[in-house]
């Protein structure tokens, strides 16, 4: 297929998605641009393809729905990306060529380009169909976007960004992708988005040629990107929120102290009643905010019982954050063992399995920790003599539970309890 026109392309999209598609009326027209590496899709629905691309790639019409739905479909995923790095940009285009495979598999041929296009082993692997998988880093993350037997276990898509971002190597070679990832996404309008989003989304959640239970965790993924949830507003007071309670544990705290000048810059109130009594104090103590430091720092307790291993993409995003405020990391099942940031960054758990909270507060204690952060699904016991010493030693706790089922309640006493989608939902979109 050497040459690509707008008819060609209105066509095909009408008969595969329906006259009235919202989607299929998007593409205005059609243009060669050799200085593209492959095709682009601008908001006002101008397409262009370099023609070098398309002659060596592009050999069916369902080639070409791959190509067009592909870039159709990267303003919404695009508009998702928080930051468009390298490792988001494939994670996404993993997503969508998942997506575009398995619900548009008839149209599409299957993934007929993605499958052509890209290697069966490696990093690129993950954005094609039928790869190969066995014993590979990558076979994990390959499961929940091409399914083969039902999961359990969900993945959204922040997740898979954060997982790939741990599984890549520094040095693994970074594969060509499909369309464009200049950022020019932003410029779509939101009744674009909308548009391609519900489209989608009833594709998606009425389709009947997909097992029950087996696209879960790939439907959740492009739900997740697609569907408005908050307003901006929303979103943006939704995590200031949250941010603002985690840096009140993990930050410096403020405390004011009192300084004197002849000025009544943030006067005091004994101040403030001499000058109603038109008396006029000369010298007038400021109150002035200052940071406490805090040289004790902050102790670290992550719960490697066995279920933390689908968590810990998110967790390792929470601590880079706060890894400055971090004084010391442990882990801990039945047993307490320290671990250095850079070697929990790397993914390295160790367990005994099991799980209990005595040992921790028994290092709490031992160490003289006053803060301390135990990441955990929280089903563990503590004796009542530990919860005594911890309350008499004034030891402030917060508790970030992971997993599905959760329980905090022994730990509730010491400080507040918080849930880890609560925290990285918003960070990571």
């Amino acid at each position: 297929m050497n040459l690509i026109t707008l008819e060609t392309v209105r066509q095909m999209m009408k008969r595969e998605l329906g006259a009235d598609s919202f989607v299929a009326g998007i593409v205005a027209s059609v243009e060669v641009d050799p200085g593209i590496p492959t095709a682009c899709i601008d908001a006002d629905g101008h397409m262009k393809y370099n023609p070098e691309f398309v002659s060596e790639h592009v050999k069916t019409e369902q080639d070409l729905f791959c190509l067009v739905f592909h870039e159709i479909l990267h303003p919404a995923f695009g508009h998702f990306v928080h930051k468009s790095d390298q490792i988001s940009n494939i994670a996404c285009d993993a997503i969508i060529n998942a997506l575009i495979s398995q619900f548009y598999a008839k149209a599409s041929g299957g993934g007929s380009l993605f499958e052509r296009f890209y290697a069966v082993q490696g990093l690129e692997s993950i954005l094609r169909p039928n790869s190969k998988h066995r014993n590979s880093r990558y076979s994990y993350l390959y499961q929940h976007l091409y399914p083969k037997w039902q999961h359990h276990d969900v993945l959204s898509a922040g997740e898979v960004i954060q997982t790939l971002k741990m599984l890549v190597p520094q040095s693994a070679s970074r594969p060509t992708l499909i369309g464009s990832h200049s950022g020019g996404s932003n410029h779509w309008k939101p009744e674009q988005l909308q548009g391609i989003g519900k489209e989608v989304g009833r594709k998606i959640l009425g389709s009947s040629d997909c097992s029950g239970g087996m696209f879960d965790s790939l439907k959740k993924m492009i739900v997740e990107i697609i569907k408005t949830k908050r307003s901006i507003r929303q979103e943006l007071l939704l995590n200031y929120s949250t941010r603002k309670r985690l840096d009140a544990f993990f930050c410096s705290e403020r405390e004011m102290r009192r300084t004197t000048s002849p000025f009544p810059i943030n006067p005091c109130r004994r101040d403030m009643v001499l000058l109603s009594a038109d008396i006029w104090p000369g010298f007038f103590r400021n109150r002035q905010p200052e940071l406490k430091n805090n040289r004790e720092g902050i102790a670290l307790f992550l719960d490697v019982s066995g279920s933390v291993n689908q968590s810990l993409p998110e967790i390792c995003g929470l601590l880079a954050r706060y890894r400055r405020n971090l004084r010391s990391v442990y882990q801990f099942s039945n047993a307490v063992a320290e671990i250095t940031m850079d070697a929990l960054m790397r993914g390295y758990v160790e367990t005994t399995y099991g799980t209990d909270f005595n040992c921790v507060a028994q290092t709490i204690l031992t160490e003289e920790f006053k803060r301390a952060v135990i990441i955990t699904d929280g089903y563990a016991a503590m004796s009542e003599q530990n919860q005594t010493a911890l309350h008499d030693a004034g030891v402030r706790i917060l508790t970030i539970l992971f997993g599905i089922h959760n329980n905090g309640k022994v730990l509730e006493p010491f400080g507040e309890v918080m849930n880890l989608n609560e925290i990285t939902e918003g960070a990571i979109k």
